[in-house]
């Protein structure tokens, strides 16, 4: 549990006017694809995901999208094919709650019956230093074990110029605490690093004592 792998959904391209109104960050196009590569506090590659739009359905408020995402381990094996979903409202994203499962969990979880119920995670249409972003948790239930995971404390820290192997890019830092609760509660930090028209370039993970233990980039947009 406490090297949980933050699985992030980024995008580059650009779609028509009332699809890119509803959220700067996001602007989302059917069929788009791209890869997050994770590695750990060494540099060493532990796993990838890749991720494509296979719809998205406009409405009065803005967007809803279905992801395919597969999950594949260090050595480029497949170990998990499932379908997320995002939605934009109102200028605000909300995000699918189970980028914050690690990938062993949600792996094992295909063979019990969990019960899944989610508080999900906003990214607002107008980013600013200093802002505070709002909370989000999700909650695991079956009849072998609870769990609980609360992101919290989330901050719009600073602006920066993030470099990885898809670009460089002008992004707001975005620092926040993970606490998961099951037999023992275990605290850690998260920083994710987002762009207008990309979504989040990076994320890095660390322990309870700040000390990073892991990193993801965007690395291929197709």
């Amino acid at each position: 549990m406490n090297k949980i792998t933050i699985i992030l959904a980024l995008v580059i391209f650009s779609f028509n006017a009332a699809f890119s109104q509803c959220n700067p960050y996001y602007n989302f196009k059917e069929g788009k694809k791209w890869e997050i590569t994770s590695y750990d506090q060494k540099d060493k590659k532990t796993g990838k995901q890749a991720y494509e739009i296979t719809s998205l359905n406009e409405n009065s408020s803005g967007w809803k999208a279905t992801l395919a995402f597969q999950v594949y381990d260090k050595k480029d094996k497949e170990t998990m094919d499932k379908e997320v979903d995002m939605e934009c409202k109102d200028g605000t994203i909300e995000m699918d709650m189970t980028r914050f499962i690690p990938a062993e969990a949600l792996q094992s979880m295909e063979s019990m019956n969990v019960k899944l119920e989610m508080e999900s995670l906003d990214w607002p249409a107008n980013l600013s230093v200093g802002q505070k972003l709002s909370d989000g948790a999700i909650h695991m239930k079956s009849n072998m074990f609870n769990m609980s995971t609360r992101i919290t404390d989330r901050k719009v820290e600073s602006k920066e110029s993030i470099t990885t192997p898809a670009g460089t890019f002008d992004c707001f830092k975005v620092t926040y605490k993970i606490i998961s609760e099951s037999i023992m509660t275990i605290e850690m930090y998260a920083v994710d690093y987002i762009a207008k028209d990309v979504g989040v370039v990076k994320s890095e993970s660390y322990n309870s004592n700040k000390k990073l233990t892991g990193y993801s980039l965007l690395t291929s947009v197709n």
